[in-house]
């Protein structure tokens, strides 16, 4: 988390030091054309026409022109500014004077030995454009061998904003040029032309990046700067196309590896992983079906009206591998020993919610994490539990469910070791192999995309990007394909009861639509709601019990009550209690492996409550009856 926090300041600090270098507002260069003509003295007299679209308001522009020369040269010397010229939004030129005061029109210059800085000032407006005009010398351009002249220059620097579009041109004094040779280095060069007979250069291209420079290494004859008093003695010209042909050479093999890297080696690791990953897939899936029919569980499923094996709806999740969140564990388990006469839920009046008590009633028969449970809720002593202390986050329940639900879930999965109908060795081994193909799959598809982005991006290789988005493509359709996990049960008993389980399961979800009687008559009105929660139809089911319940038969000495309690009603209380108000206020999930509240909570809001109660009758003095609901 701290590493977290610093690499989150730097990203910011960067993002502030990018805001403040252009803190004037946003804009873009549209187009440079740079003409630089060679005088007979060697000196560069430059004219650079730049178009400025602004998508914000700004005060003005910078024109920057570094001083440095191209490799094993000297620096340049600023030979001045002629004039600076603008035409705004396509009207005429006007030309800019150096600043008066605090006007808000002008330009202000600063020069050091690297480089030159003209800040400009002119107001404009958003979506503004100005096209500036930048007249100015360079001295120490050209040097002078015996036998050849050399320019070896950076005209191209880097700036804070990319170049759309680019020309650059350099004219020699003469016409034709005996000898003339230029080599143009950069990542988003696009056309090169050298003109003998016109005695010059051209450079275009379409986008130049803000990382991206330009550099120009070209030597002609020396009778085109007779005047040049930048001398040095010895022949260039050899050394120079050596030069460059070891850097041609060197660029040529970098490109090839990276073209081989690029449309070989990567498309292949992706495929070969692609390729065992669909076939290890393939198998899985044979291998289950197999089993299945082994099992004779491969026809569709069929509702399940009777409880598949009675264990308990908590034990159940871990049983078929079932992700239930806490909420539904406890909330689940809760409704299940209220049913089987375990723990009672006492009122007097139903409208004072945060009086109802909560009780044990009997420890008999009950499994180990039935035990832990019931020490969760009640504690050693078995103190009942009022429910106004579900949302007390401080509450003796509240703590005892934040120390022990970690105990409750680990006994669940020990419980579930003790008869499995997973076979844990197989599914295990397969999901092991299945993670880590997966992982090696999407390790190599990032490695892959980050270093063939880099490629495409130094050699201008875009095709390569077309490789990147077809391998993300197949990578995803293959997960896809591939990701859902495999459970395998024992054969045959452990498929034969999952497809009982997915019979009761469709049976919960199309509750509505079933024979009212055909449900009924197998007397499950105690134990719908609690196996509902763990299949996420809690709602559904709460719902469809609240419009049978004015059809239940009774007798005279045991009368199933069916309890309507919506909208505020104890079991959405007491999961919205635990969840907002109360145990785990603080921490939503304590152990970490079974979810967080809130779906447990929209499972059963609004949920009608339906559970197996009696009527105790207690005669009072003058013979008339005061009701208490003890609900078993």
């Amino acid at each position: 988390m701290i590493k977290l926090k610093i690499v989150v300041f730097i990203f910011l600090f960067a993002m502030m030091g990018v805001l403040t270098v252009s803190a004037d507002g946003d804009y873009r260069i549209t187009d440079l054309n740079e003409v630089v003509r060679i005088d007979a003295n060697g000196d560069a007299r430059i004219t650079k026409k730049v178009t400025y679209h602004f998508d914000d308001e700004m005060n003005g522009v910078y024109f920057k022109e570094s001083l440095k020369k191209g490799t094993d040269s000297q620096s340049l010397q600023w030979g001045g500014l002629t004039s600076i010229e603008v035409s705004h939004n396509n009207g005429e030129k006007q030309t800019i004077l150096p600043r008066q005061g605090d006007s808000s029109y002008g330009y202000v210059e600063t020069k050091t030995s690297q480089q030159v800085q003209e800040k400009i000032y002119y107001p404009v407006q958003e979506n503004d454009q100005l096209t500036m005009f930048y007249h100015y010398t360079l001295k120490g351009v050209v040097v002078n061998w015996d036998d050849i002249a050399e320019i070896n220059w950076l005209p191209i620097g880097t700036r804070d904003v990319a170049i759309e579009k680019l020309r650059l041109e350099f004219a020699l004094p003469n016409q034709p040029a005996s000898t003339l040779k230029a080599w143009v280095h950069g990542r988003s060069v696009g056309h090169v032309l050298v003109n003998k007979k016109q005695a010059n250069i051209t450079v275009n291209s379409k986008k130049i990046g803000p990382d991206d420079t330009v550099e120009v290494h070209t030597y002609f004859d020396t009778s085109q700067t007779p005047l040049n008093t930048n001398k040095q003695s010895g022949n260039r010209a050899a050394y120079i196309q050596k030069q460059e042909k070891a850097i041609a050479l060197k660029n040529k093999k970098s490109l090839q590896i990276k073209k081989v890297i690029g449309f070989i080696v990567s498309p292949i690791v992706i495929m070969i992983l692609v390729f065992i990953i669909m076939l290890k897939t393939i198998q899985r899936r044979k291998l289950l079906q197999s089993a299945r029919q082994q099992s004779g569980v491969t026809g569709d499923i069929v509702h399940i009206f009777d409880i598949p094996n009675d264990i308990g709806p908590a034990l159940v999740s871990e049983r078929i591998a079932k992700s239930v969140t806490n909420a539904k564990l406890i909330i689940a388990t809760l409704l299940d020993l209220i049913a089987r006469r375990k723990i009672a839920m006492t009122y007097d009046d139903i409208q004072k919610q945060d009086d109802i008590t909560y009780s044990v009633l009997d420890e008999t028969n009950l499994q180990p994490f039935e035990l832990v449970f019931i020490n969760m809720i009640f504690g050693k002593y078995r103190r009942a539990v009022v429910h106004a202390e579900f949302k007390q986050p401080e509450s003796g329940v509240s703590n005892r469910i934040k120390k022990d639900i970690s105990s409750f879930t680990k006994a669940l999965k020990e419980a579930e070791k003790q008869a499995s109908i997973i076979d844990h060795v197989l599914t295990n081994k397969i999901k092991s192999q299945q993670f880590f193909l997966t992982l090696a799959l999407i390790i190599s598809t990032i490695i892959s995309t980050f270093l063939l982005g880099i490629f495409a991006y130094s050699t201008q290789a875009w095709s390569m990007w077309y490789v990147i988005f077809t391998e993300i493509i197949v990578v995803i359709l293959v997960l896809i394909f591939s990701i859902k996990p495999a459970i395998f049960y024992k054969v045959p008993d452990g498929f034969q009861e999952k497809w009982q389980w997915d019979g009761f399961a469709k049976m919960l979800h199309d509750i509505a639509h079933l024979e009212n009687k055909t449900v009924l008559d197998v007397q499950l009105w105690d134990k719908l709601l609690a196996y509902a929660i763990i299949f996420g139809e809690a709602k559904n089911v709460a719902k469809q019990m609240k419009v049978w319940s004015q059809k239940v038969d009774t007798d005279d000495s045991i009368i199933f009550v069916p309890i309507m309690l919506y909208g505020d009603d104890w079991s959405e209380s007491l999961i919205y209690n635990i969840e907002n108000d109360g145990a785990f206020h603080v921490d939503n999930n304590v152990n970490g492996d079974g979810g967080d509240f809130p779906m447990a909570h929209q499972e059963v809001q609004g949920a009608a409550v339906m559970v197996l109660s009696k009527m105790i009758k207690f005669p009072n003095k003058n013979d008339t009856y005061l009701e208490k609901f003890v609900i078993l």
